[in-house]
């Protein structure tokens, strides 16, 4: 599965970047679909996007939302 994120005061690639810092690994920005995004409206900010493999063990997924929180305060 794929999950793509946004925030209103991130953009996403600092906020791909601030989650690369912590180690989690995703992809920032429009992802080669741009009519995608405008569709979605964001075109501006893009999205960062994770996805699960089979190699994600359940504590990692666990994890995650409170990286993400933490990286949105680190830009605040």
């Amino acid at each position: 599965g794929v999950l793509s994120i946004s925030h209103e005061s991130a953009g996403s690639e600092e906020l791909g970047a601030a989650l690369g810092a912590l180690g989690v690994c995703v992809r920032a920005g429009l992802h080669c679909a741009p009519l995608a995004h405008e569709s979605a409206g964001t075109l501006e900010r893009g999205t960062v996007r994770l996805s699960v493999s089979p190699f994600n063990t359940a504590q990692e997924l666990r994890r995650v939302p409170a990286l993400v929180r933490r990286s949105l305060d680190a830009l605040a």
